[in-house]
């Protein structure tokens, strides 16, 4: 995993040393959790390794991803851009007895709990990251519930 980082850095170097305003390619980073960002060559993007796993620095701002949140980091050939593209990515959800776990909801938003007839049975505010907890201990069992985030809508059965 190592080895290729480095490859990587190495090919990200020789890439840079075009000019940034005229460079056609992005940096792609997939993590783990199923996120992409694509980073246009003008925001001069910068990878560094820390104790903890990688710094992912564009402009003003720097994310930190761990060694096993890391998936893939690639080079694209793209459009110059002066913004960053997030690309949308789909919460992921974990229904356990008694509640319903959502992580890569989009912070600030709510989340929902509908009736298969449309009422909204309970919401929540998604925290600032990403996730949220919606309770089922009082829906009664045997139901279809539709869940609904800003970014996907799915159903759960409580047994």
């Amino acid at each position: 995993m190592k080895k290729k980082f480095y490859l990587l850095l190495l090919l990200l170097a020789t890439v840079l040393t075009t000019n940034a305003a005229d460079a056609k390619w992005c940096l792609v980073v997939e993590s783990a959790g199923g996120e992409t960002i694509a980073i246009g060559a003008d925001l001069k993007p910068v990878i560094k390794t820390t104790a903890d796993g990688y710094e992912l620095k564009y402009g003003e701002t720097v994310t930190a991803f761990t060694w096993s949140e890391l998936k893939k980091v690639s080079i694209k050939e793209t459009e110059p851009t002066t913004a960053v593209e997030e690309v949308s990515v789909k919460p992921a959800f974990q229904v356990t007895p008694g509640e319903v776990a959502i992580q890569g909801a989009e912070p600030g938003s709510v989340a929902q709990v509908f009736s298969v007839s449309g009422q909204l049975l309970q919401s929540a505010r998604v925290a600032d990251n990403g996730s949220v907890s919606l309770s089922t201990q009082n829906l009664p069992a045997g139901q279809v519930y539709i869940i609904k985030t800003t970014k996907s809508t799915f159903k759960i059965v409580k047994k």
